[in-house]
């Protein structure tokens, strides 16, 4: 099943003026893109369209929540999701890319798909880090078993361990790059 074909909006015989579309978004859109970061989700999608003789203004709203993983446990999770932006679909011959905020499109063609768009609409409207919520204690709801397995470590700590290692590293580099050198210098001269 081509999922592009489930979000197509018809534009071609609508009349000026506005003109509402919904969709609902499941486990099955996700995966239709490759690499997606997000598991599954369940969310709703309400189009306000806004016919113009030049193009089409669309106002996208999206509810609901999606299943991610945790960057602090890695577990999954239900992230929720409330996203409202706005995509201007404007007509040319020309093939042009699409920005992310206009969408070109040929004035022959009778419809367009949505699907791009709501995926990098909800994947953008996430936070960069996805972490469990807090609890009302203020203590992250993640699997405690995989918190247990981290050793948070100090700031002194972080820079002593940082500094020692960088000092290893230069005189392992140092070392390495002398007996290069010697080894160079020796072929050069058999030569």
């Amino acid at each position: 099943m081509n999922i592009e074909k489930q979000y197509l909006i018809p534009f071609k015989g609508l009349r000026l003026g506005s003109h509402t579309f919904e969709f609902e978004i499941d486990d099955r859109f996700f995966d239709a893109f490759e690499g997606s970061e997000i598991h599954r989700g369940h969310l709703n999608v309400n189009v306000e369209l806004e016919k113009q003789s030049n193009g089409l203004l669309l106002t996208v709203s999206i509810r609901g929540g999606v299943v991610v993983t945790c960057d602090r446990c890695l577990d999954e999770f239900e992230m929720p999701v409330d996203y409202t932006g706005n995509l201007v679909v404007r007509f040319s011959e020309t093939e042009t890319d699409y920005d992310g905020d206009v969408m070109w499109i040929n004035p022959a063609e009778g419809e367009f798909s949505l699907a791009q768009y709501l995926y990098e609409s909800i994947w953008l409207s996430l936070p960069y880090q996805k972490v469990h919520p807090l609890d009302a204690s203020g203590q992250p709801t993640c699997d405690p078993d995989m918190l247990s397995r981290f050793r948070i470590v100090s700031e002194d700590e972080f820079d002593r361990l940082t500094s020692t290692t960088e000092r290893h590293a230069d005189s392992e580099g140092w070392e390495r790059l002398a007996q290069l050198k010697e080894q160079m210098e020796k072929e050069t001269t058999k030569q």
